[in-house]
């Protein structure tokens, strides 16, 4: 989805579905063309990012955008720079990640004041694209 922008790529699975265990990751991530890829049984970075957001559930089917030099600290994974999720049927991301949809009634009340609709489930890979462009050059010419 966003080869060749010079994006450092991480896939993290966790255990969210029922079938979803490790031994099962391989099969998965062969859809996934991006290396490396993790499977973080105790959800770890789920809840960390959960933590970040203020939710109470583990955060995941999401893309997270960090600048150059972002780290995990004994605090947790920083907030991202931006971040989109596909979440109650929607595209939803983070204020800046794109514009809003004029509809926002089907954000989820746990995201309201954290997130905005940015767009339809079926354009997920081309919201994606918009997203990591822009972010990539911005930080390709801040180096």
């Amino acid at each position: 989805m966003v080869e060749g922008l010079g994006i450092r790529t991480y896939i993290v699975w966790i255990p969210i579905l029922d079938a979803d265990e490790g031994s099962e990751v391989p099969h998965a991530s062969a859809n996934v063309r991006v290396s490396p890829q993790y499977f973080d049984g105790e959800k770890k970075i789920g809840d960390s990012l959960a933590r970040a957001f203020g939710r109470t559930q583990p955060v995941w089917d999401s893309f997270f955008f960090y600048p150059p030099g972002a780290a995990w600290t004994d605090q947790g994974l920083p907030i991202p720079e931006l971040a989109i999720a596909q979440e109650g049927g929607v595209v939803v991301g983070t204020t800046g990640s794109l514009a809003p949809l004029a509809d926002q009634s089907r954000l989820v009340p746990e995201l309201r004041g954290k997130a905005i609709v940015i767009g339809e489930m079926d354009h997920f890979e081309a919201i994606l694209r918009q997203i990591a462009e822009p972010f990539a050059a911005r930080h390709r010419s801040a180096r």
